[in-house]
């Protein structure tokens, strides 16, 4: 009877658990600048099949975010693409295709991704609401390539 009554009359203090998802990031093969982010529960190569058939097009997973709280992570992402100043040039296929902007490439979203992954961690942890243990994964379809790889500090090569 005493745990009936708290349930009803603290419910923000009911054991909820956030549900894991990955969020995605695909190019299109065919259009160059193309790419899409999305949320999913089911496997990302399951996904992007899907998307292939559908949209006749060689979809490619360049990163995707296994996390709790995925859903979130994809809003905030979607926000931030969309949002500002300089909005960014949707396609006609729907809200979460987008074009890439000038002097701009597929890793620097996908860094825009990780960054917003761990933002939403901060946040989940800060409101309790972050699994204990939990972590997030991540997957790198294509490794990044530096043009100019960095120089070790002068720290680093003493002995």
């Amino acid at each position: 009877m005493t745990a009936l009554f708290i349930w009803r009359i603290t419910p923000w203090l009911r054991w909820h658990r956030p549900g894991w998802g990955t969020v995605y990031l695909m190019r299109s093969g065919k259009r160059p600048g193309l790419f899409k982010v999305g949320f999913t529960k089911r496997r990302t190569k399951d996904r992007r099949t899907e998307l292939n058939r559908v949209g006749r097009d060689d979809m490619r997973i360049v990163f995707t975010v296994a996390m709790p709280l995925a859903r979130q992570c994809e809003r905030a992402m979607l926000r931030r693409l969309r949002g500002g100043v300089f909005r960014r040039k949707r396609d006609r296929r729907g809200t979460e295709w987008f074009w890439l902007r000038k002097q701009e490439s597929i890793d620097d979203i996908a860094a825009l991704l990780h960054r917003t992954a761990l933002v939403v961690r901060r946040v989940g942890k800060l409101k309790l609401s972050w699994p204990a243990g939990a972590e997030i994964r991540t997957f790198d379809g294509c490794p990044r390539r530096h043009p100019n790889p960095p120089t070790p500090r002068e720290s680093e090569t003493r002995p």
